[in-house]
């Protein structure tokens, strides 16, 4: 008995509009009027549908693209290139290799300009018959079509110009079609050992570019809809995030110039405070007969004074964490010479010198001890020397003198100076000379976070 006399009526019917029966058709063989049922369903929306066989048979190849389970692309770009019947019409002529391998290539909707395509359907006047293959007025109706098929709830445009352009008989002959196109694709992914038949497999051995471009469609599973919709959660989701991260980012930008404008204000009010004390002082030594005592407080007044001059350079730069010493530097030595009536002996070689906030008063007390031992007991010029290295602060006070008597109460300056050396994990080093004196420190920085 020869294998088509073994066929059932129902695979008879199905081999005479396709040339062989697919296997698609015998999938559920446990109830076989189910499969039937489909068979119906594509005989009506596909093969008999009054759409032209290979419009029917390019867009069902195109629209496979974007489905994931590649078995209805297989089987229908062979149908299109003459292994069976395209749509189901044994007179469909079939296309060349090079006809499907360009039909794939064609761009997504997503991928061009959707804009311009609608816009050619939603002008007059409508289309007279369906286009001819290969065409732009095609290429432009897979696109439209496509939005519709791969996005259904968000294509209200696409359909409204497809139903313009086509009118309503042929756009529901189109939405039928697109709607069998769906199916067949979820019955593929509800059987996923639906195997390829041997005349798709031959296709692919033969043809390695078409094979590739098949199998390995960078679209695949684009209307799978429980993929997009988990990617369009997590796009939402970091969209989320990049808002909250902005709204914290604002927040935190718009607390720390709060902060920086607090603090400047805080400087400047110290500096004033320490102004209106060395003016008191100042007073008070009017009052005062007393040489060694009027000699103390004009020590006191010069350390506040040094006080003052750190806070308003903290209030008056943009950057409220380090101070510029180079610029500190010259205004204190100054001051100093000002207040000993010794004008003009200071001399600063400073290059460009950083320094944290909480280090900068700290240095400046020390700095101001220096400058006024030397200027009490050491011979002129003051040298003053202050570089920036790795990781540390160096700076040397040198002048032509012999340097502070520490056994008298004088001394009290040198030891401000070790202590607040101390504090700030410094390296001391004094050198006595015949004719000069000089004192060399080094402190470390804090490591940068």
């Amino acid at each position: 008995m020869s294998s088509e006399s073994r066929m059932s009526d129902f695979e008879r019917e199905v081999a005479d509009r396709f040339g062989l029966v697919p296997n698609f058709f015998a999938s559920a063989p446990d109830a076989p009027k189910i499969v039937e049922r489909l068979w119906d369903f594509a005989k009506s929306e596909y093969i008999d549908s009054p759409i032209p066989a290979l419009f029917k048979e390019r867009l069902f190849v195109y629209l496979s693209r974007f489905c994931e389970v590649r078995y209805c692309i297989l089987r229908h770009a062979a149908f299109l290139v003459g292994y069976g019947h395209a749509g189901g019409d044994p007179s469909a002529p079939a296309q060349t290799i090079a006809q499907a391998i360009k039909l794939l290539r064609a761009a997504p909707p997503w991928d061009r300009d959707v804009d311009a395509a609608l816009k050619t359907f939603e002008a007059d006047p409508r289309l007279t018959d369906w286009p001819a293959p290969e065409s732009e007025i095609e290429d432009r109706l897979f696109s439209a079509a496509t939005l519709v098929f791969v996005e259904p709830a968000r294509s209200d445009r696409p359909r409204r110009a497809l139903r313009h352009a086509l009118g309503g008989e042929r756009f529901e002959r189109l939405m039928g079609l697109l709607a069998f196109i769906r199916t067949a694709h979820y019955w593929t992914k509800v059987h996923p050992d639906l195997a390829c038949e041997p005349d798709v497999l031959e296709l692919l051995r033969s043809n390695e570019e078409l094979a590739r471009m098949l199998l390995e469609d960078r679209e695949a599973a684009r209307c799978d809809m429980g993929v997009r919709q988990f990617a369009e959660l997590q796009e939402l989701r970091e969209l989320h995030e990049r808002h909250e991260l902005e709204k914290t980012r604002h927040a935190l930008e718009l607390q720390l110039a709060q902060k920086e404008i607090l603090l400047k204000e805080v400087n400047h009010r110290v500096k004033n405070s320490l102004q209106i004390a060395s003016s008191i002082l100042h007073l008070q030594m009017a009052h005062v007969r007393n040489a060694e005592a009027i000699d103390s407080m004009r020590g006191a007044v010069a350390r506040i004074r040094a006080f003052a001059t750190v806070h308003e350079r903290l209030y008056a730069q943009d950057d409220i964490k380090v101070v510029s010493f180079d610029e500190f530097l010259a205004d204190l030595a100054g001051s100093i010479g000002e207040a000993l009536g010794r004008n003009g002996v200071v001399e600063i070689d400073v290059g460009s010198v950083m320094v944290p906030t909480d280090m900068a008063i700290p240095l400046a007390l020390m700095m101001n001890e220096l400058i006024a031992n030397a200027l009490k007991c050491g011979g002129p010029p003051c040298r003053v020397t202050m570089r920036s290295e790795p990781g540390a602060v160096s700076l040397r006070v040198s002048d032509t003198g012999r340097g502070p008597d520490d056994s008298s109460r004088a001394g009290i300056g040198s030891k401000i100076v070790e202590a607040v050396g101390s504090q700030l994990g410094a390296r001391i080093v004094t050198r006595r000379g015949e004719h000069d004196y000089t004192v060399e420190i080094a402190i470390p920085l804090p490591s940068q976070p």
